[in-house]
């Protein structure tokens, strides 16, 4: 992929696609792990995608599961896959970034990364979806500061008093 930056004094960071299974096992051990998402109550649902979703990106085409590391630690991490109409659409399922490479731009590269990708692959939108807890407002505003677009509200969809917030990002 090749997408490199230099952040704040820290080595060279390259947003690159999983390539084999001990990678895959270190983004789902990161994903899952203490350091990456605020909201630990994960669903059993997404436990099981997070554990899958980087396995079978080296297994199926149209998933695609990208990290950067630093110094031999994976510091941010994003799934996505090709919907199952293949027909222009992607679903921007998961991403990451570790709590103290925060505030670096790392989801903004990851986000713009995904973004080129699709756009070079006549993607004509990127549809996503977070939490209505107080614990993804960042990702909320991350969102729609790149350009996507709240669509709905699903009330208690994850757990009781946990909602779904789905929102749409279209290419010209």
């Amino acid at each position: 992929m090749g997408f490199a930056n230099k952040e704040r004094g820290h080595s060279y960071l390259e947003v690159r696609p999983v390539t084999s299974g001990t990678e895959a096992g270190r983004v789902s051990d990161f994903l899952l792990g203490k350091d990456c998402f605020d909201d630990q109550n994960f669903t059993p649902g997404e436990i099981e995608q997070l554990r899958w979703l980087p396995i079978r990106s080296l297994q199926e085409q149209h998933v695609f599961c990208w990290f950067e590391e630093d110094e031999g630690r994976i510091v941010s991490a994003i799934i996505f896959v090709e919907n199952e109409h293949r027909s222009g659409g992607y679903r921007f399922e998961y991403f990451g970034v570790h709590k103290a490479y925060r505030h670096r731009k790392l989801g903004y590269k990851l986000l713009d990364a995904m973004f080129q990708f699709c756009q070079s692959r006549q993607g004509r939108y990127i549809e996503t979806f977070t939490c209505d807890l107080p614990e993804y407002e960042s990702a909320r505003k991350m969102f729609e500061r790149n350009g996507f677009k709240f669509m709905s509200h699903l009330p208690e969809y994850y757990y009781p008093g946990e909602g779904k917030l789905l929102y749409l990002k279209l290419f010209a």
